[in-house]
């Protein structure tokens, strides 16, 4: 068991990289969430379009419930109380939970209730959002003035999109 503080952070930065694992392994063995936002589009662009990221934002029925089994499998695997579950804040209606760690306070997994059927595709046993269902939901915050805040993000979507399909029209 790990004794001092110093010692835990020294582990959990030495292991940082499991966390993508299990929350990987994790989806892909329960087939419960659909994997959107940066992760889902990186897992559908090629390798040079790809921009990085360090969290996962995951839509599930029940995100609490989620939320504490994949804290509970991370604390498995680091064996320790090394994360947490927080009520996250999102649009009025949508419910958020994030799994954080203790350590370091910086949030790893992001779960939600969709307020939309969202259509999937599925690699290597996870689900991921569809390009085409990104495209569209990045067109439409584009024109939505309040989120201004996005609009880059999402143009610089749009030319990653179009880039990666030069041949093929993109709708």
């Amino acid at each position: 068991m790990v004794k001092s503080e110093f010692e835990k952070r020294k582990l959990f930065k030495r292991n940082r990289n499991v966390v993508n694992r299990v929350v990987r392994g994790f989806l892909a063995k329960r087939k419960v969430g659909i994997v959107h936002g940066t992760r889902a589009t990186n897992a559908q662009l090629p390798r040079d379009l790809q921009r990085k990221t360090l969290d996962w934002d995951i839509f599930v029925k029940k995100p609490k419930k989620r939320a504490r089994q994949l804290e509970k499998a991370l604390d498995k695997k680091f064996r320790g109380d090394f994360f947490g579950v927080k009520k996250g804040t999102g649009s009025p209606g949508i419910k958020v939970f994030k799994v954080k760690s203790n350590v370091t306070g910086e949030g790893f997994v992001d779960f939600a209730t969709p307020n939309r059927k969202i259509p999937s595709v599925t690699k290597r046993g996870v689900h991921f959002a569809t390009l085409k269902d990104q495209l569209n939901k990045a067109r439409e915050n584009i024109k939505k003035p309040e989120l201004k805040f996005r609009r880059e993000k999402d143009l610089n979507l749009i030319r990653r999109v179009r880039k990666a399909n030069v041949g093929r029209r993109v709708k």
